[in-house]
Formats: C-alpha cells, structure tokens, sequence
C-alpha cells in the first residue's frame, strides 16, 4: 500500500465514524479539509498506522467540537 493511500484510509475512516456521531454535518464540511491536513501532517512527522491516524483524526474532530455543553 502506498503511504498517500495511508492518508485517505485513515481520513475516510475518521469522517465517517464522525459523520455517524454527528448526523447533522454535511459530507462536506469544512472540518473535511482540516481533518485531512492534520492526518497529513501527523504521517509526515511518521505516523504510519491507518488506524491510529483514524483515532488521532478523531481525536482532533473533537477538539474543534469545542467543550462539552452544560
């Protein structure tokens, strides 16, 4: 498998868990993109498991949720 692919493995991963947690975001929001470019930059610093670029990815969708209501 090429390392590019490692990348869209683990952001279709990622926003698709996401997308069924949050059924009120579109399939292209811009959370995608930002989502995208952190998996990428996590690979580059040598992250090289789909899975665990998945979780971090989801990890960092949380961030941008902002705190928890309440």
């Amino acid at each position: 498998m090429a390392d590019k692919d490692i990348v869209e493995i683990a952001c279709t991963r990622a926003w698709g868990v996401y997308l069924l947690i949050h059924r009120n975001i579109a399939e292209t929001d811009v959370r995608r993109e930002k989502l995208r470019r952190f998996i990428c930059e996590r690979w580059k610093a040598g992250t090289n498991e789909s899975e665990l670029l998945a979780v971090e990815g989801l990890k960092y969708l949380k961030t941008l949720d902002g705190p928890p209501a309440g």
